[in-house]
């Protein structure tokens, strides 16, 4: 069968981590759209990028990230953002970016980001109407007309982190996550630093805000004093950090600011949880055996003896050492707490199982198959069934060269040869059902259409000898993918199925 893509962690790990590489598109399709604000009393032009999530008619929403500044950020943070979507760090999310508005060749961002009116700029003081429309007209405007799922976040960069840091003090239900790059808190002589020590610890607990700034700026923009300030008197709910970068400009910045402020805000995002191989199996009374954590995770707990882990319980190593058998729970830790993630590992004690001598009548050098036709959503009973087609899987085999190329079952049988004494780690990947039996017993039990690709594993002590085995797989749609191998003891490299060990 198809050869199939591993990721190896050191001395011995078995990922079957198939993946096609993110393709890092700048250009994104950009919705050109616009509102007329009756609180502003103008029409202020908006820019919105969809998911490549997004299906029309699909029924998933996403959170909103609303840029200020937006014709300078438009084309740098949908960018840095969908790099760290790729790499699966952050979620798939609609970005909402708001131009500035120009009248006649004056930009008026200090009219909308300043709080109180200054005498320079003279235009200073609307900060409180730019909020307004967005509470009032902007938001409920995004809600109604693209699929949205009510959380949101804003960014400011300058005077516009400025105002990020106002909308938290004056309306700090309107957004989830604050980010402020770089915020210009020193003006009007620290006004947004005094606000803040006002009024941060009336602050509900579930909001996160994300300062970030250049160490050449951290006292003259004030950044300090308001991490004084916070540190002080910010309630303790509240999720914040202060991050300074050296050898940056104020613009320069940015890009750091951005990457590691989503990466700050969606700690512990996963879009498939914590992924761990093996991920069951069946353990010898002091006979240690390793699961291997696929990812690195940043806040990662377990217990081996079936309950939840806390904050305080043993951090999880990439290489989790079982002495025995063991209820394995690991759970991920998530800056706002939105994606903790709990998965579980069962691995029950019991005892080798007994191979036999090598039957009689078996060649060596793959499995036979028996091809039946249909349409089914778990897999049939085939005995009393007729195949359409049979043959013989070796080394050349692909299933996607199957005579039948959806609406089918698959069973393939045969004997496996197990070399040497010891745990040995199985896995199948498949699209739809799946399910694995040694020795007759069912071992993987994935007898169900997925609407992506699945990976099951589960680790066995064996002796040297012969077993039967058997693979059952149904294909209800097209594509069908199927991958099958195992790993000896002690090695870090795996065995495909079919292989040389096979006979039939």
């Amino acid at each position: 069968m198809k050869k199939v893509i591993l990721k190896c962690l050191p001395i011995i790990i078995l990922v079957l981590y198939i993946s096609t590489p993110g393709v890092y598109a700048q250009n994104a399709s950009v919705i050109n759209d616009s509102i007329f604000s009756n609180i502003l009393n103008e029409e202020r032009s908006i820019k919105v990028i969809l998911p490549d999530e997004y299906k029309p008619g699909s029924s998933e929403k996403f959170e909103v990230i609303y840029l200020t500044d937006g014709e300078w950020v438009l084309d740098f943070f949908p960018y840095i953002y969908k790099f760290a979507k790729n790499e699966n760090y952050v979620p798939p999310v609609i970005f909402v970016d708001i131009p500035n508005k120009y009248i006649g060749k004056a930009c008026q961002r200090d009219r909308d980001f300043l709080p109180v009116h200054v005498e320079n700029p003279v235009i200073s003081g609307g900060a409180d109407k730019f909020i307004g429309f967005l509470k009032n007209e902007l938001i409920p405007y995004i809600d109604k007309t693209y699929p949205t799922n009510g959380t949101n976040s804003l960014y400011g960069h300058s005077y516009g982190g400025l105002f990020v840091m106002y909308t938290l003090l004056k309306e700090p239900e309107l957004f989830r996550t604050y980010y402020a790059t770089d915020p210009s808190f020193w003006w009007n002589n620290d006004f947004m630093i005094k606000l803040a020590s006002e009024s941060v610890g009336n602050l509900p607990s579930d909001k996160l805000l994300w300062i970030a700034g250049i160490d050449e700026t951290f006292r003259g923009m004030g950044i300090g004093r308001m991490d004084s300030v916070l540190k002080a008197k910010a309630p303790l709910g509240l999720k914040w950090k202060i991050a300074t970068f050296p050898n940056e400009k104020h613009n320069s910045v940015k890009l750091k600011a951005i990457y590691d402020g989503i990466k700050y805000a969606y700690s512990g995002y996963s879009k498939s949880g914590i992924k761990f191989h093996p991920m069951n199996g069946i353990l010898l009374k002091d006979k240690p055996a390793t699961v291997y954590l696929v990812d690195q995770y940043s806040d990662v707990s377990y217990t081996v003896d079936g309950t939840e882990p806390t904050i305080t319980s043993p951090k999880a190593p990439q290489k989790i050492t079982l002495s025995g058998p063991a209820q394995l729970v690991i759970k991920s830790f998530s800056t706002s707490g939105r994606y903790d993630f709990v998965t579980k590992g069962s691995f029950l004690p019991g005892e080798t199982m007994s191979a036999s001598v090598k039957p009689k009548k078996i060649e060596k050098g793959g499995l036979k198959y028996s091809l039946y036709s249909g349409s089914w959503d778990k897999m049939p009973d085939v005995k009393k069934m007729k195949p359409v087609h049979n043959g013989i899987a070796d080394s050349l085999f692909n299933i996607q060269n199957l005579p039948i190329k959806t609406g089918f079952a698959c069973v393939f049988e045969g004997f496996l040869e197990i070399k040497d004494d010891g745990y040995y780690i199985f896995a199948t990947s498949a699209n739809n059902g799946a399910r694995l039996f040694l020795g007759n017993k069912l071992i993987i039990d994935a007898n169900e259409i997925s609407p992506a690709e699945k990976i099951n594993s589960f680790i066995i002590p064996l002796q040297k000898g012969f077993y039967p085995i058997r693979v059952d797989y149904f294909q209800k749609e097209t594509n069908p993918i199927l991958h099958l191998l195992y790993m000896t003891p002690g090695s870090s490299s795996p065995i495909g199925i079919p292989n040389k060990y096979l006979y039939h």
